[in-house]
C-alpha cells in the first residue's frame, strides 16, 4: 500500500470508517466507508483517492439517504485491522499510532470526519474533535502523537453525551493557525464550513 494511501485510511479509521471481514486464515480485511448524501462529494473524492485499493463503485442506502463503498479485501488492509480491533472487533488507537499518522492529509480527513469548528466570538475559535468511542489513555496517546509530528497542542477534555462521559480532542488556540494551514489544502468543498470562517 502506497504511503498516501495509508495515511488517508488510517485517518479514515480515526472516524467514520472501518475495516470488516477479517478472515484469520487469509490475513484479509476490506476498508468501509458511508456519508449522508449531503457529503457525497467527499465521500466520491474518498473512492478516488483510494483507487489503489480497487473500491466498489457508490452503493445507495436509500431508507437513510447515505452512500457507502467498500474496497477489496487485502493483506495490507489486514494488517491494519489488527492494530486497529485487537479486542473483540472493538476499535482502539494503535500503540503505533505515532508510526502511522504521520501526514497532514490523514490529520484532514480526521477532522472532516469528525472535527467541529467552535468559533463564539472573533477572539475566540477552536477545533473539537470527537473521539467518543476511545478511552481517555487512547485520546491522550492521540495528542501526543499530533503535539510530535505536527506541533499542534491538544487538550483531551470530557463531555456528557446521554447521561454517559465521552472524551474528545480540543486545539488549544494558540495551535488553531497552524492546524488550520496544516489541514487547509486537503479539506474538500462539502466541508469548506469547518475552514472557511478561520481566514
Amino acid at each position: 500500500m502506497k504511503a498516501r494511501t495509508r495515511d488517508i485510511v488510517v485517518g479514515s479509521l480515526l472516524g467514520d470508517g472501518w475495516l470488516a471481514d477479517f478472515s484469520s486464515k487469509t490475513g484479509k480485511a476490506k476498508y468501509l466507508l458511508k456519508y449522508n448524501d449531503k457529503s457525497l462529494g467527499f465521500l466520491e473524492w474518498m473512492r478516488r483517492q483510494l483507487k489503489e485499493l480497487n473500491p466498489s463503485n457508490l452503493k445507495p442506502i436509500a431508507k437513510y439517504s447515505q452512500h457507502y463503498f467498500f474496497t477489496k479485501s487485502s493483506e495490507n488492509l489486514g494488517d491494519l485491522r489488527k492494530l486497529f480491533y485487537p479486542h473483540e472487533g472493538k476499535k482502539r488507537i494503535p500503540e503505533n499510532i505515532a508510526e502511522l499518522l504521520t501526514d497532514p492529509i490523514g490529520l484532514a480527513v480526521w477532522y472532516q470526519d469528525d472535527g467541529t469548528l467552535d468559533r463564539r466570538s472573533k477572539y475566540h475559535w477552536n477545533v473539537r474533535i470527537a473521539t467518543y468511542c476511545f478511552p481517555y489513555e487512547d485520546c491522550a496517546l492521540l495528542a501526543r502523537v499530533v503535539k510530535q509530528h505536527f506541533n499542534i497542542d491538544m487538550s483531551v477534555c470530557r463531555c456528557r453525551m446521554r447521561g454517559k462521559m465521552y472524551y474528545q480532542l480540543y486545539v488549544l488556540s494558540k495551535s488553531m493557525q497552524r492546524f488550520v494551514d496544516m489541514v487547509k489544502p486537503y479539506i474538500h468543498p462539502n466541508y469548506a464550513y469547518k475552514i472557511l470562517s478561520l481566514d
